[in-house]
């Protein structure tokens, strides 16, 4: 099935992957032509004039015939086909409507076992009539457009609307492009003589549940056929069941990533879309946070500048230990490497040293603790000209935030630790407990399951452990002050000595790592590498 003559085996659909630029349309139009296939670019014209050109099937099916060939052949250009397409559909639809009044005329017997006789009944037409492609063409488009009902009568498209009891007609043209696409998608989908179908780009102008309830009814109704979906959203990938995934890249063979079935939705998107990056990326770096709005993705971005590195993030400390396992496990994609980044956060140390090699654990409770260390602050210092002593600055600044850790406050990093402490013991025997059917036998499974652990789990001793680490911590040095509190507050604080806040204190950061040589941030960007250097994995 692909174009250098490899087989993708099963019958479900497949998804085809790349960002922008990979190759995935090219990819998908050589596909289409050696497997003469059904093509649906994403280039189209899906303006639908009122009135329709009259044609007879013959000249329809020959000018739609041609027309789409040449389209194969030369995917970049505008489609031009959808006038051709419904004057073909029409003509089908007036030589059936001609078949069976003649057919009615000539009174055909209800007992025939000529199954070309169409069949009746005292009411009229028998539910065993096929319907025509128009017919489903209506029925389709209007399962998604309520109150709305397409109009092809006379050669003249036009749609009928209902609201709140009102009816109004408008034309063709007037259709919203949600409406015109799903009438010419649809169109071409039931017109297509299979058996494989090529769309690029399926979602555009659909609204994202709309393109994924869209497609499983086309799917559904052409289960003769098999559909090949050229896709940058992740989302939609995910949504096709039980699909094959593709990765284009160029002046490669198309990559077939193996991935697994039962993996959670998130962890498949992230892991798709790290597939994905992987065309142009040789590292992936999975971290925590949003897409948007994170300091650890602003971060991670700067620090990792190379082209040959993409970092995505992906939620929870826990998805990052999941994606790198999973990538790399699998192998999802050949020659990446890829590797994770997490804070310390509470977590004890036996559950730190028992993650992959792959994942990186910030030797200091999460990134604002990293980016309040005592090196980086002295380079920000500098740069920003401070006159005062650098140490005594940085001292001052922190100190001040040491002194908010009373009261609720360190309780509650006591209490964090004590969790964690606790959970990573419950979790090991709880994890992968069976089930069982009765709810009795069920509670004897996890009470037994509990009290296997109740020699190891010390309530008392645990709290006593974990509020001394942290009382130690606030009445110790910095870098274990940094190691196991919280850092948000500590830029406010510091920032505030040098007479910024704590956003200009991460963005000085940034823009220091993101600086090109020669410019007024060149010496800014070394200081602040220098400093960091020896915490993070190499920024190439």
């Amino acid at each position: 099935m692909i174009p250098d003559g490899e087989e993708v085996g099963g019958s479900h659909s497949v998804v085809v992957l790349g960002p922008n630029g990979s190759g995935k349309t090219r990819f998908g139009a050589a596909l289409a032509q050696q497997n003469n296939a059904d093509h649906i670019g994403a280039l189209r014209n899906i303006q639908l004039n009122p009135a329709i050109g009259m044609r007879s099937l013959t000249q329809a099916t020959k000018e739609l015939t041609d027309n789409l060939s040449r389209r194969r052949k030369r995917y970049w250009e505008m489609s031009s086909e959808i006038e051709i397409l419904f004057s073909k559909l029409l003509a089908e639809d007036s030589q059936s409507a001609v078949e069976l009044r003649d057919n009615l005329m000539e009174g055909p017997s209800l007992e025939s076992d000529n199954p070309e006789i169409i069949k009746v009944n005292a009411e009229g037409l028998s539910p065993e009539i096929e319907n025509t492609t128009v017919m489903k063409l209506r029925a389709v488009w209007g399962k998604f457009f309520p109150g709305r009902r397409i109009d092809l009568r006379g050669y003249e498209a036009k749609v009928h609307a209902t609201h709140y009891g009102t009816m109004t007609d408008y034309a063709a043209q007037q259709m919203s492009d949600g409406e015109r696409v799903a009438l010419y998608l649809a169109a071409r989908v039931l017109d297509a003589k299979g058996p494989i179908i090529v769309v690029d780009e399926p979602e555009v102008h659909f609204h994202s549940r709309l393109a994924v309830r869209f497609w499983n009814e086309l799917e559904a109704i052409r289960r003769d056929c098999r559909f090949v979906y050229i896709t940058h959203d992740l989302a939609f990938a995910l949504s096709r069941a039980d699909a094959r995934f593709l990765v284009v890249q160029p002046q490669e063979k198309p990559q077939l990533l193996p991935l697994d079935a039962d993996l959670p939705p998130d962890i498949a998107m992230a892991l798709l879309g790290a597939a994905s990056f992987s065309v142009y990326a040789r590292r992936i770096v999975f971290c925590e946070g949003e897409e948007s709005g994170s300091l650890d993705i602003s971060f991670y971005s700067a620090w990792f500048m190379d082209q040959s590195t993409a970092v995505i993030p992906v939620g929870s400390c826990e998805s990052v230990i999941r994606c790198v396992k999973a990538f790399n496990e699998a192998q999802l994609v050949t020659g990446v490497e890829c590797i994770g980044i997490i804070d310390r956060d509470y977590w004890p140390n036996s559950r730190l040293d028992s993650l992959p090699d792959a994942v990186h654990v910030l030797p200091f409770h999460e990134i604002e603790s990293l980016l309040s260390t005592r090196n980086l602050f002295g380079a920000i210092a500098k740069h920003l000209g401070a006159t005062e002593n650098v140490e005594d600055l940085y001292s001052a600044g922190l100190q001040q935030f040491r002194k908010t850790f009373v009261g609720g406050k360190l309780s509650k990093q006591v209490s964090e630790r004590f969790k964690r402490r606790c959970e990573i013991k419950a979790l090991s025997v709880l994890g992968n407990l069976e089930m069982a059917e009765s709810l009795s036998d069920l509670e004897e499974l996890h009470v037994s399951a509990i009290g296997s652990i109740q020699d190891e789990i010390k309530p008392e001793l645990i709290f006593k452990e974990e509020s001394k680490v942290i009382q130690d911590a606030i009445a110790g040095s910095d870098e274990t002050f940094l190691k196991f509190l919280p850092g948000k507050g500590a830029m406010s604080a510091l920032g505030s000595k040098l007479n910024t806040s704590a956003e200009g204190y991460v963005n000085l950061v940034r823009k220091g790592l993101e600086a090109q040589e020669g410019t007024e941030l060149t010496a800014l960007g070394k200081a602040i590498e220098a400093s960091l250097s020896p915490f993070l994995p190499s920024r190439k």
